[in-house]
């Protein structure tokens, strides 16, 4: 009895599971042949603001000259002070200094400035904060034009720039501003490849301190570094400070800041170019001179890449090239087949890439300087790649030479972008998909701009024999809504 009982219990099972798969079947059939109903299900998502908090930003602080003592400690001297520019869309924000312990001149002529602003009382938005610094030097051992965004510290930054060859001097400045220790490691990569010292690792920032140490000291006699600087504990701004004297003549000077951080394709607005045709050749190499202006690029991780440049105009015109890049060796690529002016310059890559680009401006001599400009060997700058920009930012113009701005629009519709200043009318630029836009600024000007969202963008100063770039930077980005999906 109990054997007839499985028995049946078994034949019953598999008769459902027939029926079951001719149902299923016949489902099929009707979901191919009859039509589905447009329902379309959105899922539940929250918008969280962040807590509007503290901003603040640091500035590299002077120029400096190295001074040696012995053979074993170097210190250095500022050579001035730098011009600041700088604005907040409130009243109260502060300015502080840095101890600079490696600078002889002492806090007032030798400390980086921190600026920060505490958000309102009942403010659901961060607020705005920016600063520039300028500086112009004509002395026996420094000479040119350099100028800096203050930005803000972070615990990853790569600096794409500076030289240790002889007659060059690059320095890697840290500024702390945080209340914590900051124990810095260093990554340095050359055109022969990765530098594998132990010595780039445990350098330490004490709170409220900037430290400068010598690059040679750790990539001596190379021409195409790129610096990853990484901290644990406080975050820091690092900034390179690169000089260039041939035969005894000081020629040139430049700060290198941060670029927008490893990605597939690198962005470097506001480039402008002079004496093109000069520099003009026809083969796609590696440019090993820094009389030169080149387009420096590593892959850093373990594979080779293709990478593509794009030299866009202001005008719209194109010119674009393929070159392949070893693993973890800097190179540099020429700014090939384009006249003088401005451009955006595009890299894009199958690994990600850090990049930047040197443009050289030509010596001056007693017929070709302006009244009242320094004489001097010449000078270059260096631009760093761009971050994506946010709806509202504030552009503070230090004295300088013709301040200029670049928008690059890499989105899908026309951006209307209005910069408004105090006193003067408002410049609206009008920038097309695909295309970019320069207008001349006031210097000694602080401007706020509206409807930059998803652009890029440049500050340029340039004029005889004196060049330098700034990369414009988005509003704090932490501060900004995120959307969460629950599972």
């Amino acid at each position: 009895m109990t054997n007839k009982t499985k028995l049946v219990r078994a034949g019953v099972t598999g008769v459902t599971g027939i029926v079951s798969a001719g149902a299923v079947a016949l489902g099929i059939v009707a979901l191919v042949t009859l039509p589905i109903p447009g329902f379309v299900g959105t899922p539940p998502a929250l918008s969280i603001a962040p807590v509007p908090a503290v901003q603040q930003r640091v500035c590299p602080g002077p120029l400096v000259d190295v001074l040696s003592q012995g053979t074993a400690d170097i210190t250095f001297i500022s050579n001035g002070q730098p011009e600041y520019a700088q604005a907040s869309s409130e009243d109260n924000f502060d300015n502080s200094w840095l101890n600079a312990p490696d600078n002889q001149s002492g806090v007032v002529y030798g400390a980086p400035q921190v600026i920060s602003v505490p958000p309102a009382a009942s403010a659901e938005q961060a607020p705005l904060l920016a600063g520039n610094q300028e500086q112009l030097l004509a002395t026996e051992s420094l000479s040119g034009l350099a100028a800096a965004a203050c930005t803000e510290p972070a615990n990853d930054l790569w600096l794409v720039g500076g030289s240790t060859e002889v007659g060059r001097t690059t320095l890697v400045m840290l500024a702390n501003p945080t209340d914590v220790t900051a124990t810095v490691t260093l990554e340095v990569f050359t055109e022969n490849g990765y530098v594998d010292a132990t010595n780039t690792e445990g350098i330490i920032v004490e709170p409220g301190e900037q430290r400068i140490v010598s690059l040679a000291g750790y990539a001596p006699d190379v021409y195409s570094p790129v610096v990853r600087v990484m901290s644990n504990g406080g975050q820091v701004l690092a900034t390179l400070q690169q000089s260039v004297t041939r035969t005894l003549v000081p020629s040139g000077v430049e700060w290198v800041v941060p670029g927008a951080g490893l990605a597939t394709q690198q962005i470097i607005t506001g480039v402008f170019v002079t004496g093109q045709a000069d520099h003009e050749r026809s083969e796609i190499g590696d440019v090993i001179s820094d009389l030169d202006p080149g387009i420096r690029v590593v892959a850093p991780g373990d594979k080779d890449s293709k990478v593509t440049v794009t030299l866009l105009s202001s005008t719209g015109e194109k010119t674009e090239y393929s070159a392949q890049l070893k693993a973890k060796k800097a190179v540099q690529l020429p700014l090939t087949g384009i006249a003088d002016g401005t451009y955006t310059v595009i890299v894009t890559s199958e690994q990600p890439i850090a990049a930047g680009v040197r443009t050289v401006q030509d010596s001056l001599t007693d017929a070709t300087a302006a009244p009242g400009t320094p004489i001097t060997g010449g000078d270059f700058a260096w631009m760093s790649s761009s971050s994506f920009l946010t709806d509202d930012i504030l552009i503070p113009i230090p004295q300088g030479t013709a301040p200029t701005v670049t928008f690059y629009n890499p989105g899908r519709d026309t951006a209307e972008v209005t910069l408004s200043a105090q006193g003067q009318k408002d410049i609206v630029l009008s920038v097309k998909k695909g295309e970019m836009v320069t207008s001349p600024l006031m210097a000694t000007t602080n401007y706020t701009v509206t409807g930059a969202t998803g652009l890029l963008g440049g500050l340029s100063f340039s004029g005889p024999g004196l060049g330098s770039a700034i990369a414009l930077n988005p509003a704090n980005v932490l501060g900004s809504p995120i959307t969460v999906y629950p599972r």
